[in-house]
């Protein structure tokens, strides 16, 4: 019932943001963005307390969702300028985007700001009336973004979050026929049950639905003979423990040529036996909780 109820807001509110020049829809991220930077360590603050973050880990979030608001604002102008496509005679072929229709974006928990901002901010400045569906564990960090983004000219209804759990909330939005755009970011069997569902086309549903999909990595840092083991071993580190490992980007695998793997592996050890484990609110904290059991 609250899918329906936040689609069919959406569904009203698609005609006039469609007509809402790109320029006044880049300018909105870009408020976004500044409203950030001026409460960029009260952000990061509540994404340590609601996941552990330690505070390195934590501003980063802060700072990529700064980026991404800008980075959208400067590239989306030009996908809605008029390009000609050839010079025939007799012929005037121009190629021109429009807005797709409905986005459901379903964001993850380990950059709860950052992810979530990215996905959301690239579907509204295209013109696409967005519902934000927030991982289950993130949902006040969620809230702080689509509040910023109000604040900053988004109308409510153009932008809405829908909490609750992905198997019922976020598997109603995925199945929806009037949604036509789904970006997610998450585990590999989520990802891939959002590509079945998706591709089913429904009774009503006038077009194909679009996926954007983010499933989860096992990332190798390969160690040859003519390493570097200063850099190759902190790097390691640092990829691997930082925020506990919960990303998909961290290093869970070293593959090291044999006439360097006794002494990586040693330095490797002997590197984290200084990571202080504890509270992420304390500054000198290398390693907080995970996120649950």
């Amino acid at each position: 019932e609250d899918v329906d109820r936040a689609i069919e807001r959406a569904q009203a509110a698609l005609a006039s943001w469609r007509e809402v020049s790109v320029r006044e829809r880049a300018r909105m991220l870009r408020g976004a963005a500044d409203r950030m930077r001026v409460r960029r360590d009260e952000i990061a603050g509540i994404i340590i307390r609601e996941n552990g973050k330690n505070w390195r880990n934590a501003d980063a979030d802060v700072c990529e969702a700064i980026d991404f608001c800008n980075y959208y604002a400067a590239e989306a102008p030009r996908l809605f300028e008029p390009r000609r496509l050839g010079r025939f005679a007799g012929e005037l072929n121009i190629e021109f985007h429009e807005p797709r229709g409905l986005a459901a974006v379903i964001s993850p928990w380990n950059f709860p700001l950052a992810i979530a901002c990215g996905m959301t901010t690239a579907a509204l400045v295209c013109g696409n009336p967005t519902i934000l569906k927030p991982a289950e564990q993130t949902p006040g960090i969620a809230r702080v973004l689509v509040d910023l983004l109000h604040e900053s000219g988004i109308p409510r209804d153009v932008l809405q979050l829908l909490c609750g759990q992905g198997e019922t909330v976020g598997a109603a939005l995925v199945r929806d026929p009037r949604v036509a755009l789904i970006a997610f970011t998450g585990s590999k069997a989520v990802g891939l049950d959002i590509l079945a569902a998706a591709g089913q086309t429904r009774d009503g549903q006038a077009f194909v639905k679009h996926v954007v999909c983010e499933m989860g990595g096992k990332n190798a840092i390969i160690v040859d003979a003519s390493a570097d083991l200063d850099e190759a071993v902190i790097g390691v580190r640092d990829s691997a423990f930082g925020f506990s490992g919960q990303k998909c980007s961290a290093c869970s695998r070293a593959i090291v040529v044999e006439s360097r793997h006794d002494e990586f592996v040693k330095r490797l050890v002997e590197s984290t036996e200084p990571l202080l484990v504890g509270d992420p609110l304390d500054p000198a904290t290398d390693l907080g909780p995970v996120i649950d059991d």
